[in-house]
């Protein structure tokens, strides 16, 4: 690990504690007393060493230093004693779930049905297809089409804050994340989706609205967790189950007990905007960018291109475009030179190379909304450069198979499967939208299908 990665962590790890503190100060009235008072403390304390005089302000300072113990405790930390994942020799950890637990049942993530109105735009879940993925997404082609040939998709900013601080275990689950000195997480700012996929198919402006990427802890994150801690035999054991928090109901379907998404779930849950957009080198190969251990999402995973999350400043910086599709497609080549480490000297270039191609609900994720597309190298050399930032992206390699036309995109599907490479799932259905779109060349598609066909052809030839 590089001396800049080094200091890069450490700064994270610093800035993601005091991002913490803000945040509970912000939303939990219990965390503001307990910092107020230890504040006062400490100034109390070194006021009194400044001006010593008599033997009462040596006591004063003997109860300003108790106060300050009883605060900080022997974890010398001024979270409270309820959030700290370390606290009187018991230990807290946090671990992913693949099911649900709802009224002492438990459904599989997999099986969730996609919301009423979504459900009637056509998003089912393409198991066949992702076999290498352990998560799941809903997914739509009739959304897909329309997203593609839409002539424009306005946008607007709800700017109403929401507090999503539902439950305390969601705060110890914040605390594990952030305190832990594996992951340094930061209270980034980025962009949601605050609204159902049918404002993509229609003829309306789509709803946006700025995100914290603690809140997705708090939600999107926490909610398809476990909180574990150990006992005094020194096994672990289940604390709390937060998948009871997911944004679902219970309802028959076919005959079957199952779980749908609520209709408006995107109100109870903090969903950020993801981005991918498979990457196809200059040697007209797809890239595989091989993630970071300590990654917060995608962990050890291969990622196809450029992955990760919608930054509210992508507004700005992208111009404040009246087409969101190009507010998303700027997002995607910015991410693209971030984890490629190419940095902006080619941000331009890359963004003329980006085509929107779909976009899917990431079920384990709460929902998650995620943004697909296509990146061309063009004469960028990433593989030449064997482009990697060295941070979320450690390796950098190739998929042997030569694409220049959409059926090519079969035989890269074909090699994941056939050598069982992990990749991450927005990945997987990037690719999975290109071999759809491969489909479109047959003679029975329509003719908005086959144009979109055309299009992505020429922009592979180009």
């Amino acid at each position: 690990m590089s001396s800049f990665i080094k200091w890069l962590n450490f700064y994270r790890n610093v800035k993601g504690r005091l991002d913490l503190m803000l945040f509970f100060f912000k939303w939990d009235s219990d965390y503001r007393k307990d910092l107020t008072t230890t504040l006062l403390a400490f100034a109390l304390f070194g006021y009194s060493v400044v001006s010593w005089n008599t033997f009462y302000d040596l006591i004063a300072m003997a109860v300003e230093a108790a106060i300050i113990m009883v605060q900080v405790g022997g974890e010398m930390s001024i979270m409270p004693s309820d959030y700290r994942p370390s606290h009187g020799g018991v230990t807290y950890s946090a671990q992913h779930s693949t099911h649900i637990a709802n009224d002492e049942l438990s459904f599989p993530m997999s099986a969730v049905l996609p919301a009423p109105s979504e459900a009637a735009l056509g998003f089912g879940n393409p198991v066949d297809d992702i076999k290498t993925c352990k998560e799941s997404p809903l997914v739509s082609s009739k959304v897909d089409d329309i997203l593609m040939t839409r002539k424009n998709i306005p946008w607007r900013e709800e700017k109403e804050p929401i507090n999503f601080i539902t439950s305390r275990h969601q705060l110890r689950y914040i605390a594990i994340r952030v305190l832990n000195k594996l992951t340094h997480t930061t209270n980034g700012v980025l962009l949601a989706f605050h609204d159902m996929a049918d404002s993509l198919a229609g003829d309306g402006p789509v709803t946006l609205r700025k995100a914290f990427y603690y809140d997705a802890l708090l939600t999107v994150e926490a909610f398809r967790s476990r909180i574990f801690r150990g006992n005094l035999q020194n096994e672990k054991e289940v604390y709390t189950d937060l998948t009871t928090y997911f944004p679902v109901k219970r309802e028959t379907f076919d005959g079957q007990e199952c779980l749908r998404f609520t209709p408006d779930f995107y109100k109870h849950v903090s969903l950020h905007m993801g981005i991918t957009s498979l990457l196809l080198t200059e040697n007209k190969r797809v890239a595989m960018l091989l993630q970071g251990s300590t990654n917060a999402v995608g962990a050890s995973m291969v990622c196809l291109g450029g992955s990760g999350s919608f930054n509210y400043a992508d507004v700005k910086k992208s111009g404040h475009p009246e087409d969101f599709r190009d507010m998303a497609a700027y997002a995607m080549a910015r991410e693209v030179c971030e984890e490629t480490g190419i940095g902006n000297k080619w941000l331009k270039e890359v963004r003329k190379n980006t085509m929107v191609t779909g976009f899917f609900r990431w079920i384990d994720r709460c929902g998650l909304p995620e943004f697909i597309g296509i990146t061309r190298a063009g004469k960028i050399p990433f593989s030449k450069m064997q482009a990697i930032d060295g941070d979320e992206v450690v390796r950098f390699d190739e998929v042997p198979i030569i694409v220049n036309k959409p059926e090519d995109f079969h035989q890269v599907l074909a090699y994941i499967h056939d050598k069982k490479i992990v990749v991450a799932l927005s990945s997987l259905m990037a690719l999975h939208r290109m071999t759809v779109i491969a489909g479109y060349g047959a003679g029975f598609a329509t003719p908005e299908q086959k144009e979109i066909y055309r299009k992505v052809s020429e922009f592979l030839a180009a």
